[in-house]
């Protein structure tokens, strides 16, 4: 079997594998989303399906759920003790996601915050969702492989332990190490856990409760979203206070690239861009950059246009574009932004938009027209994380023939081979997370955008011809999974 390779298109046999999957999230596309765990959530459980392996998927049902008056089918309901008492769970199923519904938890505006806060009761909620889905499972017997997400679903595999499911193996990813679930230790009776799990071997940390180490210390798997993450978590720098423990569970650890939906993000047949293209014709993103222009009030014309997307925080390396912003302008580049964030790097990005209005453009919010936009009319997306545990945009750039200018950690160094890098090149490399470090990769985008145009254009090709679909990932995910059932059955 052969996997991902960023160096061109896939070849791959496959083997079908009698392993059933629950796939544990707390947000799935496109039911709920925050972030690229629900775009993961949708189109890693799709991909398994077509490959042969039976996955279904298990969430909340949120008030936004409810909304789409989904024509759901009751499966079970639920009943057991909490923290707070007895509580009840209904499960609902469409197609091949169910989803647990309890109204005091889930029917609410927002699905980790209000109004910018996040609820106070998370840890109350999602406790309850993870006892659920442990739940769920004694009304499962056919579940092989229990696969959690981030801190949200982190308590699973302490459920399962506790509750005596020893047939039933679990694999817990962890997507951003950062956010980890913490938590002051007053709450504690709400887990419904042993008191003595409260200590440094367990759940606590400095002085708080740590929720997202209970997928780490009893889960039989642990694996994150690129090989890289896998080996700058066990570090000091990238382990957010971890590295110890990740260290000490490097058995049980790895890494597997995250691939993107296509299908969702093809040029050639997308309906939310101005015009079609393809990797053999080129000349409809150029109508692309024209109308993403027209949509920010531009000045149009021949210059080199830079996308950005996502958080508007540190981590992602707004600050560096932000304090870039004047000297990319006056080397004659134009940058549009989408996203939200931090509320200071809003106001400022508000505030360099008004001065620099005919070649800065912004919209503070997501908007799914506006992100295809601009994939597809910039010339350069930028991604200078701080860290980034894989990042899908760089991939989604790729597709769409837009050169990705990115930093060499986590998923952007495995997915992108940068100019002067390699052979066959299709994104440009800022080397440290500065911004003198951000205008040297701009000033040589701006090179290549206005003195070598052929150059630009073999690096788009190359970058749409990378196989950055979830096939072969998903294949390294059911070897994972295959490995965790041998392993418990062996150790029954």
């Amino acid at each position: 079997m052969r996997f991902r390779s960023f160096t061109g298109a896939a070849h791959f046999c496959y083997t079908h594998i009698n392993v059933k999957i629950l796939f544990c999230s707390s947000e799935v596309t496109p039911y709920a989303k925050t972030g690229g765990l629900a775009d993961v959530s949708s189109a890693l459980p799709a991909e398994l399906n077509r490959q042969g392996i039976d996955c279904e998927v298990i969430m909340p049902l949120y008030g936004s759920v409810r909304s789409m008056d989904l024509p759901l089918e009751h499966v079970t309901d639920l009943s057991f003790l909490c923290g707070s008492g007895m509580l009840h769970a209904q499960i609902f199923r469409y197609g091949i996601v169910n989803f647990i519904e309890n109204t005091l938890f889930f029917k609410r505006d927002g699905v980790y915050t209000y109004a910018g806060d996040d609820y106070p009761d998370n840890l109350e909620r999602f406790s309850f969702f993870s006892r659920a889905c442990a739940e769920y499972l004694l009304h499962r017997r056919d579940i092989d492989i229990i696969h959690c997400n981030d801190w949200q679903t982190a308590l699973v595999p302490a459920y399962i332990r506790e509750m005596g499911i020893e047939d039933i193996s679990s694999l817990f990813t962890i997507h951003n190490l950062a956010y980890q679930g913490s938590y002051h230790p007053s709450l504690w009776n709400i887990l419904m856990l042993p008191r003595d799990y409260y200590s440094p071997e367990y759940l606590e940390f400095f002085g708080r409760i740590n929720v997202l180490k209970a997928g780490l210390i009893f889960s039989d798997g642990v694996n994150t979203v690129s090989p890289t993450y896998a080996r700058e978590i066990q570090t000091p720098e990238f382990g957010a206070g971890l590295d110890g423990l990740l260290r000490s569970i490097s058995f049980k650890l790895s890494g597997i690239t995250n691939g993107i939906d296509i299908e969702a993000w093809n040029p050639s047949s997308d309906p939310l861009i101005a015009s079609q293209f393809s990797i053999t014709d080129l000349s409809g993103k150029e109508d692309c950059k024209t109308h993403l222009q027209n949509l920010f009030n531009l000045t149009p014309g021949n210059k080199p246009l830079f996308g950005m997307i996502g958080r508007l925080v540190e981590q992602k390396g707004i600050d560096l574009v932000l304090s870039s912003a004047r000297d990319m302008v006056n080397l004659g580049c134009q940058v549009v932004i989408l996203g939200n964030g931090d509320p200071t790097y809003e106001k400022k990005l508000a505030e360099i938009t008004r001065v620099y209005r005919d070649n800065i453009g912004s919209h503070i919010g997501f908007d799914e027209t506006l992100a295809h936009a601009i994939e597809a009319g910039s010339d350069f997306f930028l991604m200078p994380s701080r860290f980034e545990p894989c990042g899908l945009n760089q991939m989604i750039s790729m597709r769409l023939g837009t050169i990705p200018i990115v930093t060499a950690v986590g998923g952007l160094k495995d997915t992108v081979v940068a100019y002067q890098e390699g052979e066959h090149p299709w994104g440009l490399r800022v080397k440290r997370p500065t911004t003198e470090a951000l205008l040297t990769t701009v000033r040589t985008a701006h090179t290549l955008y206005t003195s070598r145009p052929d150059l630009l254009r073999q690096l788009r090709i190359n970058a749409m011809a990378q196989d950055v679909s979830w096939t072969c990932s998903a294949q390294r995910y059911a070897e994972l999974y295959t490995n965790l059932k041998d392993f418990k059955e062996r150790t029954r």
